[in-house]
């Protein structure tokens, strides 16, 4: 006879605590939530202290039809989800439905036989303060999603939503977005000198610094002619060695990873995407069949903010580091730095049995499943292992009027390294043996231009590395908030970089003008410290909810007047349609209510005055009806007044500029026009569609010089070979770029066309 029922969420973990456990027990899963909030409606009593009204999650009836009748012949019911406050949740709704009278709950941070054996020794009631944690998120959340969605429907597009963090993820895209198109690039030039020892084949090279006659300043060449003039003062200069300093470093290993870290390391090593990456990690935590030896986790709970480690795991560790490794490679005991906030009750994600080795599990793992625990098990070994040493050495360069520099560093003991892939393996280009005070073999002079970058996109990893560093959302929300803003299509991946779209900057746009607070980051970071509090006991949930929400109703209050859901008029084109006030990410516009029946719009500037198209006495080439100007992202342009249905666009209207008097390089018969687009000034041809020549506009209005051409033929087309300059430096492609994409060669690299 069984000792009792023990209920925990997934199949996959019932099976694994089943090999531990025997017939001592029956373990049954509850599929995960079995009560939420209904879909269709808010669900939540706002007059009567928010009380929310759960129904059972549609498909889960017949999972609790069995648990009940399971629950009728045991004497001991035991909850074991997981071990944070969606977990305790889960456990109290089960309790709820299966109307147990006293419950027993445990909770365990790995599925091991010893830990489960300790769970069962120390069972617990269920925590009613996690309960309400994850009720007042929950709470809020539905009140942010159903009082503004309706709202959002009406002013950009129905079937929309927003949301308490993930409004400030959209915002951190779009504002970095901003931020690009604002950047205004500044030239900016170095000089190396290529250097060896007298008589010696080893080169290295040395940069410019300053000049000696004023030692503190560094200098600094803005344009070529600065280089230029700095070049040519070096012309026959000697050059000397006129200090040396070595010293040695060391280089610590990572802490363990925490969930965030986890998502970050495993999107840029792995190339997996947060929400990939949790479902990973939630097989191998709830148990993957090795063999002979069944279900077994094989990491720790993988939703956790701490980098704890338990004595027990310290010590497996260190002695498998010490007798497989030598002792050389253990680090001194250290025991990491609470984050504040972080639940420390929790431990960091780490193998279940350190000993356990990625190619002892090969054969039992998925390929994902592998290099995922490969990394989860290196970077927990590498933690407690000793600190990569470096010799560094730096020289002091006399040459006529300048001072240049020259760094060097050397790998003396890789230390962690043994078992963490290093990230830095620039840092082995050593200096020769060089003396105080000899002369040096000059080669020459490598001038380069450098231009300063404007800050790159976020991608997914790093979006939540900045969520994380502004207190925005937890462990257990991070991939599902960068996941919720794709699926809403509010951002765009490219190249694994996160841009807004055109729907996403919209809706941004209404939630900066009319919800600031809830796109603020530190009003979101300050609740959800007042969410952790309620874990904590310190506050009541409700009191913290209607501290949100009666704001929340003021500011829809005056956005619902800012932007009146009809103007009253009526619309000019089809005369059936009212015209309503919207937004989009040019800014707002006055539309028909019959869209998209009707697509008659309206731009509206920020003072409010109306931009009306005007129509030209001039018909429209393809269909006849008349032209108009419209105002669009770039200024004023000419079309048929029939859009959409006519697609007309005069393109030297839609492409006008100003002149500046230069011939076209290129074609030799078109003006040069100074134009505007999403980067900044640009100069092109006037005969645009015909001739495409365009240039970026250097500071004294003229063209900025274009690739340099080489005396190489392309192996491909036989055109000739250019020189260009990336964002990597510069490199060789074909000149007929992008018709032919010839082979392009950088830094001794070559990258194969397609």
């Amino acid at each position: 006879m069984a000792e009792g029922l023990i209920i925990v969420e997934s199949p996959a973990k019932a099976r694994t605590l089943k090999r531990f456990l025997g017939d001592r027990f029956d373990v049954r899963a509850s599929m995960g939530h079995v009560r939420d909030l209904p879909e269709r409606e808010l669900a939540v009593d706002v007059e009567h202290d928010f009380r929310p009204s759960y129904r059972v999650v549609g498909d889960r009836q017949e999972t609790i039809n069995a648990l009940k009748k399971a629950v009728k012949n045991q004497a001991a019911v035991i909850l074991a989800s997981d071990p944070d406050r969606e977990g305790e949740a889960i456990a109290w709704h089960l309790a709820e439905v299966l109307r147990l009278r006293d419950p027993r709950r445990i909770e365990f941070h790995e599925i091991t036989s010893e830990a489960v054996r300790r769970a069962l020794d120390h069972p617990r009631d269920i925590d009613m303060r996690l309960v309400n944690a994850q009720q007042a998120r929950r709470v809020v959340d539905r009140l942010v999603g159903y009082r503004l969605s309706p709202f959002l429907w009406s002013k950009v597009q129905k079937g929309i939503g927003a949301g308490r963090v993930q409004s400030v993820a959209l915002r951190l895209v779009v504002d970095r977005e901003e931020e690009i198109r604002a950047f205004q690039s500044v030239e900016s030039w170095t000089v190396d000198a290529v250097l060896s020892r007298v008589g010696e084949e080893q080169r290295f090279k040395a940069r410019l610094q300053r000049r000696l006659a004023d030692p503190e300043a560094k200098l600094e060449l803005k344009t070529q002619a600065e280089a230029d003039q700095a070049i040519a003062e070096l012309q026959g200069a000697s050059y000397q060695v006129t200090s040396l300093e070595s010293k040695q470093r060391s280089k610590n290993a990572p802490p363990p990873y925490i969930t965030s870290t986890l998502q970050q390391d495993s999107s840029s090593r792995l190339r997996f995407s947060p929400k990939r990456t949790m479902r990973l990690a939630q097989d191998l935590y709830e148990g993957v069949e090795l063999g002979s030896e069944g279900a077994t986790g094989l990491i720790t709970y993988m939703r956790t903010d701490s980098t704890r480690v338990s004595q027990e795991a310290e010590s497996k560790v260190r002695d498998w580091i010490g007798s497989t490794l030598g002792e050389r490679y253990l680090g001194p005991k250290r025991q990491e730095k609470a984050r504040p906030g972080a639940q420390e009750a929790h431990e960091a994600i780490r193998p279940t049995d350190p000993t356990r080795r990625p190619e002892d599990v090969r054969g039992h793992l998925t390929q994902d499943q592998l290099r995922l625990y490969e990394l989860i098990w290196r970077r927990f070994v590498a933690s407690r292992m000793a600190a990569a040493r470096y010799a560094g050495t730096t020289a002091e360069i006399a040459a006529g009027p300048f001072g240049l520099r020259a760094t060097g560093s050397v790998l003396l003991f890789d230390g962690f390294y043994r078992v963490w892939e290093r990230d830095d393996r620039d840092e082995d280009e050593g200096l020769p043996e060089l003396r105080e005070g000899e002369g040096l073999d000059f080669h020459g002079l490598e001038p380069e231009q450098h231009f300063t970058q404007p800050p790159p996109r976020y991608s997914e990893a790093t979006l939540i590395n900045e969520l994380e560093k502004r207190g925005i959302g937890r462990p257990s929300t991070y991939a599902s908030i960068v996941g919720t803003i794709q699926d809403h299509n509010y951002v765009e991946q490219r190249e694994r970089r996160l841009h807004p779209t055109p729907l996403g900057e919209a809706v941004n746009r209404i939630m900066v003008d009319h919800f600031q607070d809830i796109v603020d980051d530190r009003y979101t970071a300050a609740m959800e410290s007042r969410l952790d509090e309620v874990e904590q006991g310190r506050v009541e949930w409700v009191p913290v909810v209607g501290d949100f929400y009666h704001p929340l109703e003021r500011m829809l209050s005056a956005a619902a007047e800012a932007m009146p859901a009809e103007t009253g008029e009526e619309c000019p084109e089809c005369h059936e349609g009212q015209l309503v006030l919207k937004a989009s990410r040019f800014g707002p516009f006055k539309g028909c209510s019959r869209y998209p029946q009707c697509r008659y719009r309206q731009a509206v500037l920020p003072s409010g005055e109306q931009v009306e198209p005007k129509l030209l006495d001039e018909a429209c080439p393809e269909c006849g009806r008349p032209l108009q100007t419209r105002r669009g992202r770039y200024g004023e342009f000419v079309g048929c007044s029939g859009y959409p249905e006519c697609k007309y666009v005069r393109r030297e209207a839609a492409q006008a500029g100003a002149p500046t008097g230069q011939t076209c390089p290129e074609c030799g018969q078109g003006e040069l026009m100074e134009r505007t687009g999403r980067y900044g000034p640009f100069l092109a041809c006037n005969r645009y569609p015909d001739c495409r020549y365009r240039a970026n506009k250097a500071k004294d209005g003229t063209a900025k010089p274009g690739p340099k051409t080489l005396d190489e033929a392309c192996p491909v087309c036989g055109k000739p070979m250019v020189e260009r300059r990336g964002r990597y430096g510069p490199f060789k492609s074909c000149s007929d770029y992008p018709r032919c994409k010839g082979p392009q060669r950088t830094g001794g690299r070559q990258k194969a066309g397609v």
